[in-house]
């Protein structure tokens, strides 16, 4: 016969409440411990709730910024500034960093909040979303930061554009209704013409085309963050990627952005991607 067990009762209750106590813990923790995330907690109780694709103006960190979208703001800032996926150490002062796919700025903002005499290039295709960059990056007095209307590509071109009006907009060759043409820079030139000392790419799914045409231009290159999307439909190239990076001489870190519990049976689509990650590579010499 059956027998109720108190203990097994209290040890499924413990099971429970563990990690919403342990999350609450860390969450107060983190609260009280970092500015950054204290300061997010405030913008996100403030703009959570707001209406997504509604332009908006936020005051943080003593810049005025221009924002499109909550939500992709939000998700941004998070990663920047309370997570710190961009933060390096550098010998000089004045870094060189190669930004493609800067979005509304945010990545810019950092590494000058890092680096105040960081010199910056950066790429943004999304004519509305540039106009965002530009106020957020010269209106806020970053005047030296070179910013250029223009996606990042193996050649100088035109190409179809996919605006989201947020930061998934993305290069595509399909005949879907309204898309944009942009003008398109061959990123080559950018890195055979001038040395960087960082390169930050995420141009959403175009890496796959224009990493690999980079490859003889990294040598120069002390650290590379690379968004890498898996498109549906097209072959995945992530280990001519890393093979890349590898023989370059770069050591690699990897996060997943994209999880799936069980991913033979569930199969995750997001905006066409199947996969995300995170590659972080650096020199063993910096």
């Amino acid at each position: 016969m059956y027998a109720f067990n108190y203990k097994t009762r209290e040890n499924n209750i413990n099971m429970l409440i563990k990690p919403l106590y342990f999350e609450a813990v860390r969450h107060l923790y983190r609260f009280i411990m970092i500015p950054e995330y204290r300061k997010w907690c405030f913008l996100d109780a403030k703009l959570s709730k707001s209406k997504r694709f509604k332009q908006l103006k936020v005051h943080v960190n003593g810049w005025d910024l221009i924002i499109p979208d909550t939500a992709s703001f939000l998700s941004s800032y998070r990663e920047i500034f309370v997570d710190n996926i961009y933060n390096f150490e550098s010998v000089t002062s004045t870094p060189k960093i190669l930004d493609l796919g800067a979005n509304i700025g945010l990545s810019i903002l950092f590494f000058k909040k890092l680096f105040p005499e960081s010199k910056i290039t950066a790429l943004e295709p999304d004519p509305n979303i540039f106009n965002c960059l530009r106020q957020n990056i010269h209106g806020n007095g970053f005047k030296d930061v070179n910013l250029i209307n223009k996606a990042a590509w193996i050649s100088d071109t035109v190409l179809k554009f996919d605006a989201d009006g947020a930061d998934g907009g993305r290069v595509v060759d399909n005949k879907k209704e309204n898309l944009l043409e942009v003008e398109a820079i061959d990123v080559k030139k950018l890195l055979s013409e001038n040395e960087f000392d960082f390169l930050k790419m995420d141009i959403e799914g175009a890496e796959s085309e224009v990493f690999p045409a980079c490859k003889e231009y990294l040598s120069n290159l002390n650290y590379i963050f690379l968004e890498y999307h898996s498109i549906i439909g097209q072959n995945q190239n992530l280990s001519e990627i890393l093979g890349i990076l590898n023989s370059e001489g770069f050591r690699v870190h990897i996060q997943s952005i994209m999880f799936s519990d069980a991913p033979f049976i569930i199969k995750r689509n997001i905006s066409g991607f199947d996969n995300q990650l995170n590659i972080f590579a650096w020199k063993d010499n910096v």
